[in-house]
């Protein structure tokens, strides 16, 4: 199995990928269910989205997962769930453990200890909306929202202490220097030993303490500093040790800022070029296998692309780990679309936007591809109801992670009124598609559009902030050639794009593009699809099976010419 990092070479990790038992229960209540009354008459994948198979294609409800599996008698377990869509509710031999309302985040459960060394672990998941029960997950968005273990599962074997988690904060990227932070779990003394490893040199001791918000620090030096970029994906390894735990994570030396209105990696002005990305294939749904991760990104660099922005939640990590590798730079994002104010009004969504938010970047903190933290992509910020929750979350992320760039993708640019919120204004905007019924030469309104929007920020007072167009496209369907060249014909889709493209490279005032999008994407199967033909939104570059359309000649041509 293909373990992302974290990894451990004490810890005993189980994977628990493969075949597991099924049964698809369908409108049943959860809360009236009784796990002895499941007929489990099917087998499925995991990871994989039960409503892709065939079998149950489309199909909203209740599924149960089970697998019975091997671990230690005298050890202490916790399960890790790196996604599971929509809602869960997780037990182990009967008992109940914790439930997760969050289809794109990880979890993890502790499980009751057993003389057993044989435990049976079931898993009920629920992937219809409700919002009493998934408040974040909506029926309106524009993406379909798959049900199922999407992502890997494991078992931890833990000793009486253990690491939680180990966070690399880089002080100064060019000499070396980084702050370990650490979380111990289990019996904790006042005094922690620990030893620490980097790149395979000489092991290091430590004592520290556990401060009040649960964390030690450890001020390390590197002996070799290879600064990161996508020029120069260079990467670091820190292996921490306590008792007999550790943890091996990943890290890369750089700094992100922006200033004058740019972007800067590593103090040197950078332009993104790039897409949205969905997580989604017909087949496989969201649950993507390591393969298709890397040829996406292996398409994406041919392209001439150094950006990617993972919309609208979470990306897998083995993803992220690979935009580490081949030097990507990310936008990664809590889950949202298009939320308003009875979502953004009401408690039990802002409690469980801010668990999120927490879980998203505990996972991904440590990728050094990450440059922005994003969420609540075009949320209703053009009302004074969206406030609390928009200034709640940017400071919560800047608590989190004080190192990277915060922004979020707004659809109300000239109206927006939390732009002082963001380190990089993130517009998405549509011209010579959306709302130009009338005009004789739709692709003419592109370059006006785009100025226009960067001359308004500039007198609204913005100069220093950078400026990105987080969306921008047309629809072309595959395959389809038109005389007129009219919406919907690749060749249409192609010109906007090649506009576009050109447009971003040349205004130094534009930092950066992300195209919608990289692949065309399954969405809505009511009567929503009436306005997306096949019921997918088909502004990819590429289609659903990665075939490219005109438009990856035309973009591939501006990009690589600039890069």
């Amino acid at each position: 199995m293909l373990k992302s990092f974290p990894r451990h070479e004490a810890r005993q990790v189980h994977g628990l990928d493969g075949w597991w038992e099924f049964a698809f229960l369908g409108s049943r209540d959860v809360e009236a269910l009784r796990l002895d009354e499941i007929d489990w008459n099917d087998r499925t994948a995991v990871p994989g989205a039960f409503d892709a198979m065939p079998s149950y294609a489309g199909k909203r409800g209740v599924a149960a997962y089970r697998l019975r599996f091997s671990a230690s008698s005298e050890a202490a377990l916790r399960l890790h769930f790196e996604a599971v869509s929509l809602w869960c509710r997780v037990f182990v031999d009967g008992q109940a453990l914790r439930d997760h309302d969050c289809g794109y985040t990880g979890f993890w459960c502790d499980v009751p200890p057993s003389p057993n060394t044989q435990r049976e672990l079931i898993v009920l998941v629920d992937n219809r909306f409700d919002f009493e029960r998934v408040p974040l997950h909506e029926a309106f968005f524009d993406f379909y929202q798959w049900g199922g273990i999407i992502r890997g599962v494991w078992c931890h074997e833990l000793p009486e202490t253990f690491l939680e988690a180990v966070q690399v904060r880089v002080e100064d990227y060019a000499k070396g220097t980084v702050t370990a932070r650490i979380r111990l779990g289990g019996d904790l003394s006042d005094s922690i030993e620990l030893r620490t490893r980097i790149d395979g040199e000489d092991a290091q001791t430590h004592s520290a303490r556990v401060g009040d918000d649960g964390w030690l620090e450890v001020p390390l030096q590197i002996q070799h500093p290879r600064p990161w970029s996508p020029a120069t994906p260079e990467l670091h390894q820190l292996r921490v040790q306590t008792g007999a735990d550790d943890m091996i994570v990943r890290f890369g030396l750089r700094e992100i800022k922006a200033s004058g209105g740019q972007i800067l990696l590593n103090g040197q002005a950078v332009k993104l070029r790039g897409y949205n990305r969905h997580e989604s294939h017909p087949q496989f749904g969201p649950a993507l296998p390591a393969a298709q991760l890397l040829a996406d990104l292996q398409l994406l660099r041919d392209l001439g692309c150094n950006f990617v922005r993972g919309s609208h939640y979470p990306q897998d990590q083995r993803f992220l780990d690979l935009c580490d590798e081949m030097g990507f730079l990310v936008w990664e994002e809590c889950i949202g679309w298009g939320q308003r104010e009875r979502q953004l009004s009401d408690p039990r969504f802002i409690a469980a936007h801010q668990i999120a938010v927490e879980e998203m970047v505990e996972a991904s903190f440590n990728h050094p591809s990450i440059i922005f933290w994003g969420f609540l992509n075009e949320a209703g910020t053009d009302n004074e109801y969206a406030r609390p929750i928009m200034e709640a979350t940017a400071a919560q992320l800047r608590r989190l992670d004080p190192s990277r760039l915060i922004t979020y993708a707004t659809m109300f640019g000239k109206t927006d009124l939390f732009l002082e919120l963001a380190d990089v204004i993130s517009i998405n905007i549509y011209p010579g598609w959306y709302g130009c019924q009338d005009v004789e030469d739709p692709l003419g309104l592109v370059v006006p559009a785009i100025r226009s929007f960067l001359d308004h920020f500039d007198a609204q007072g913005w100069k220093e902030k950078p400026i990105i167009i987080s969306e921008i496209g047309a629809e072309g369907l595959y395959g389809w050639h038109d005389p007129l060249n009219g919406f919907f014909t690749e060749e249409y889709q192609a010109e906007l794009l090649r506009v576009t493209c050109e447009e971003v490279m040349s205004n130094p005032r534009l930092a950066g593009v992300a195209l919608w999008h990289f692949s065309d994407a399954r969405t809505y199967t009511g009567g929503y699809s009436l306005g997306r033909p096949r019921a997918f939104n088909n502004k990819g570059t590429l289609d659903e099976y990665r075939r490219p359309k005109l438009a990856y000649k035309a973009v591939k041509q501006v990009f690589t010419a600039h890069k």
